[in-house]
């Protein structure tokens, strides 16, 4: 019975220590572009984000949570910004014009 809890034991020992060697690790400078690229607005949510950017959600509340410990503001360039609000207009752009598309489908029926 304790030979069964040994190597019980071992096995969740080996599985843990597999599963930290699995992490990926991201350059300080890629997750400080990440977390300037929501901050700035340009994505509704957190998991919209990571996916954006091939991340786990998981990751990057872990990397804002670390973010909002320091309270060291991030610098994002001007062009950085620039590029977010455009992405956010194209975002709108893009609604706006599914739902005329939908507005004329409905009218065109409406007429016949």
């Amino acid at each position: 019975m304790e030979a069964q809890t040994t190597a019980a034991n071992s096995l969740r020992n080996n599985t843990d220590t597999t599963n930290s060697r699995n992490r990926k690790s991201f350059p300080v400078e890629y997750r400080n572009q990440i977390i300037g690229v929501y901050k700035s607005g340009v994505y509704a949510s957190v998991p919209a984000c990571a996916e954006a950017y091939g991340i786990s959600s998981k990751t990057l509340y872990r990397w804002l949570g670390i973010y909002d410990k320091s309270n060291t503001p991030l610098a994002v360039s001007g062009q950085q910004s620039e590029i977010a609000n455009l992405k956010k207009e194209l975002a709108r752009a893009k609604l706006e014009n599914e739902i005329l598309k939908k507005a004329a489908i409905y009218f065109a029926n409406q007429a016949r």
